[in-house]
């Protein structure tokens, strides 16, 4: 399984961008990812998202962080965007700069093909 989670998925064209990168249709991207908000609603807590996230995850999942806050709240704050790390029968995660238009780490276009070389393969391989 494929779980991706952002600050507010819902906006921005977060999961058209990632279609995109990903050469899919957006719909056909709805059914093998489940898309999570960390920050949904004012007041929400991160902590009780993430815990119930690793809880459901299990080895073979891959959980993509999008933007460094979620990065942070996974206590992956050291990975460099596009850096995976796997954990001994847990899940892989995936630093993932935000794909909305105020991070311009996508403008360079050898970043976006990076992109799309490693979101392809980890597409093919946790599909």
């Amino acid at each position: 399984m494929i779980i991706v989670v952002g600050e507010k998925l819902g906006s921005g064209g977060t999961r058209a961008h990632l279609a995109r990168l990903l050469d899919q249709d957006e719909t056909a991207m709805m059914e093998p990812i489940a898309w999570l908000n960390l920050w949904e609603y004012p007041g929400t807590r991160p902590e009780t998202y993430v815990a119930m996230i690793l809880l459901a995850a299990s080895e073979g999942d891959l959980i993509v962080m999008l933007g460094r806050r979620v990065a942070r709240a996974f206590w992956q704050s050291d990975l460099a965007p596009l850096e995976t790390v796997a954990r001994i029968g847990g899940p892989t995660f995936l630093a993932l700069p935000h794909p909305s238009g105020l991070n311009r780490w996508y403008n360079d276009p050898d970043h976006a093909e990076d992109a799309r070389v490693v979101l392809r393969a980890l597409w093919r391989k946790f599909r």
